[in-house]
């Protein structure tokens, strides 16, 4: 059975949410959104622990062009 694809998009997302988490420099992720995104993925702009950070794409998404937010890490740990 071949996956859709908002699940490869969904999978994609994850393995990358996976090497930031792996990575050990970040404490959190951070949802970024571009400028002229939806409402939906607006509200979820922002920094998350790990466990609590939504899923990307967003399903609820409404723009044109389907949801483009990223994760990316949040890097505030001080070096040695």
């Amino acid at each position: 059975m071949e996956s859709t694809a908002f699940e490869k998009l969904v999978a994609e997302n994850k393995a990358w949410l996976d090497r930031i988490r792996e990575g050990g420099v970040a404490t959190k992720v951070r949802i970024l959104v571009h400028d002229d995104c939806c409402p939906v993925c607006r509200h979820y702009e922002g920094a998350y622990d790990f466990d609590d950070v939504p899923v990307l794409p967003m399903e609820s998404c409404s723009h044109p062009l389907g949801c483009r937010c990223r994760y990316a890490p949040v890097l505030d740990r001080r070096g040695p």
